[in-house]
């Protein structure tokens, strides 16, 4: 049985409907608040009958995701005359872990499960995390509470991925809310 050393937790916070709205979130009313936040999803299509274009991707540093998000982002000024867009934002629940390679890793089995969603990043498609790692999606509007249902989510992605490599799966799924 292999060990899963690696558990993270990412809270995402969206959805966003254009770079401006994004750039005056505020997270936990810190003024440097985008600084926590590592991982991005945008999905954009060109009319309301149109199929989704999606990417997921990362920004290494803890210096704002606006200084990669932006308007020069090679794929993302693909999408600015589309309709609608939708932008999430994502950060490691526990700031310890916010490490380029553990950034990395998620980012690596996200593209990898989420392959045929997503738009580019052809390498990473192919490619698996070097360890079993299990991470945990949690949801949030932009005025910082959970969301209580998945409508208005990033619609492919799951709430819980696990990549065993010793026996070579990956396991994801949807959780569903009970009440207490």
């Amino acid at each position: 049985m292999d060990t899963i050393n690696c558990t993270y937790t990412i809270q995402w916070v969206g959805p966003f409907h254009s770079l401006e709205e994004l750039n005056s979130f505020k997270w936990n009313d810190d003024t440097n608040g985008l600084d926590c936040f590592n991982l991005y999803c945008f999905e954009a299509r060109y009319r309301s009958n149109s199929k989704w274009r999606r990417y997921l991707g990362i920004h290494k540093q803890n210096d704002g995701i606006d200084k990669r998000l932006n308007d020069r982002h090679e794929h993302f000024k693909q999408f600015v005359n589309f309709k609608d867009k939708n932008i999430w934002i994502g950060a490691f629940g526990n700031e310890n872990d916010q490490k380029p390679e553990n950034i990395d890793i998620v980012e690596t089995l996200f593209i990898r499960t989420y392959k045929d969603e997503l738009v580019e990043n052809e390498k990473k498609k192919k490619s698996l995390p070097h360890e079993s790692v299990c991470v945990i999606n949690l949801w949030y509007n932009a005025d910082e509470n959970v969301r209580h249902n998945r409508r208005n989510t990033i619609s492919f992605m799951d709430d819980v991925i696990v990549f065993d490599r010793e026996n070579h799966r990956l396991l994801h799924g949807k959780l569903s809310e009970i009440s207490l």
